[in-house]
């Protein structure tokens, strides 16, 4: 039941993007189907090292997973893999960082082209919003501000660096303070709901013993 839905997307993903993949090189195919293999692996290691124990658990793991593949689509991962195959792609990566075409290392600049509630600032804001809640939930480790800040950040930070090599992914510095902010947001929010339903769970119990 974990595994069904991230399935089902992988295959409704190639099946869609047939046409973009089965007339490339044997090389390139080799590429994808290894970060398939990466992605899907480690996805399954994680669903047998952990015991559901409720529904609500098989629920939250099977969501975490599909936000996963979500967050690799729209962010060009699988194109962006097919990309770095090309010929000479480096050297037009590195032309792309001296044009600065698509490329932005200044903080804060996108809040001077776009207005704050524009699709560009709070989509960035949102895409990770939901990791800062599935860390704590899911992950002990991480279940506090720091861990959830510093993965997020991480984590945007190499989604942007694996895009530079894209010829039509942007690169933004203020995606990763964006992505980084609405995930410690996310993260805020929960701690204060389950506070909220633990103190009331709590009320009775001290009411009957006062």
């Amino acid at each position: 039941m974990v595994l069904l839905p991230v399935v089902a997307l992988g295959i409704f993903y190639l099946y869609v993007h047939y046409d973009t993949y089965h007339h490339l090189r044997s090389s390139r195919l080799i590429l994808l189907a290894l970060t398939l293999f990466i992605l899907y692996g480690w996805i399954f290691l994680e669903v047998v090292s952990r015991k559901q124990k409720n529904f609500f658990q098989v629920i939250t793991q099977a969501s975490f997973y599909v936000f996963i593949f979500a967050v690799l689509t729209l962010t060009g991962y699988f194109i962006l893999f097919r990309e770095v195959s090309t010929h000479d792609w480096w050297h037009k990566m590195m032309v792309r960082i001296d044009r600065r075409d698509h490329v932005n290392f200044q903080l804060f600049k996108m809040f001077k082209i776009y207005r704050v509630m524009s699709m560009q600032i709070v989509g960035n804001f949102l895409m990770l919003f939901p990791l800062g809640i599935f860390l704590p939930l899911l992950y002990k480790r991480v279940s506090n501000f720091f861990g959830v800040f510093l993965v997020s950040l991480l984590a945007s930070a190499t989604i942007e660096l694996l895009q530079l090599a894209s010829s039509f992914r942007s690169t933004d510095v203020d995606d990763v303070f964006l992505n980084t902010l609405g995930a410690c947001t996310g993260f805020v929010i929960f701690k204060f709901i389950s506070f909220v339903i633990k103190s009331s769970s709590d009320t009775p119990v001290l009411l009957a013993n006062s």
